[in-house]
């Protein structure tokens, strides 16, 4: 996640060349462009680009390659989310309709912390965050994402909650296991939970996304 690995690549392409003495005509440096997540605060995206310009005229090579990168998340992470109802609640766990065999893998399996709120609905919400793991809908153990997600403490079954940094694997992972599986995609126009591109404060920011 740090800049520095892509330096660090770099300088072992340099090797390369230099054993072999041959220029490439195009370097891909890779990806792991990394996308904003509750526990994942990354350092601005122009950061990398930096380490990445200043790593390569540092190669001295004789003619400048081409640069190409895989930046994958750090661009479609924003552009979906997901929309689950709250089946049951048990204590700090809600049951909810979708899961890891659905569009929220990457929360069970590696466990990564996606940004949740509650779908406004015009009921008064609790003011006091608690932390809740999510159950899917298969009644398969590993079904289970573990968070924690902060959210209103007052929830209940019916409630509504937005999951998003989800434009990335997504839509891609969702499996029809157990006979569970939703198609249902819209395209809105909003503002996303989180941005690495905009400060949270720019109300004006808004950009075209999935929901599912």
């Amino acid at each position: 996640m740090h800049p520095v690995s892509y330096s660090k690549g770099i300088k072992e392409i340099g090797n390369i060349i230099l054993k072999s003495g041959i220029t490439p005509d195009i370097i891909n440096v890779g990806g792991g462009f990394p996308s904003k997540y509750p526990d994942l605060y990354p350092q601005p995206l122009e950061n990398y680009m930096e380490e990445i310009k200043k790593a390569v005229n540092k190669l001295s090579l004789p003619k400048q390659p081409e640069l190409i990168c895989e930046p994958g998340r750090a661009i479609v992470a924003e552009s979906g989310s997901t929309i689950v109802k709250i089946e049951l609640r048990k204590k700090q766990s809600l049951y909810i309709n979708d899961g890891t065999y659905g569009s929220l893998f990457d929360a069970g399996f590696p466990n990564f912390i996606f940004p949740t709120k509650v779908v406004d609905t015009g009921k008064d919400l609790s003011r006091r965050l608690t932390p809740f793991n999510f159950y899917g809908p298969t009644c398969d153990s590993m079904d289970f994402m573990k968070g924690p997600y902060m959210l209103p403490n007052n929830l209940k079954e019916g409630d509504y909650i937005e999951i998003g940094q989800l434009g990335s694997y997504g839509l891609t992972f969702r499996t029809k296991f157990n006979g569970f599986y939703s198609d249902d995609i819209f395209e809105i126009e909003d503002k996303p939970i989180m941005s690495v591109y905009q400060n949270e404060q720019d109300e004006e920011y808004k950009s075209n996304y999935l929901v599912a």
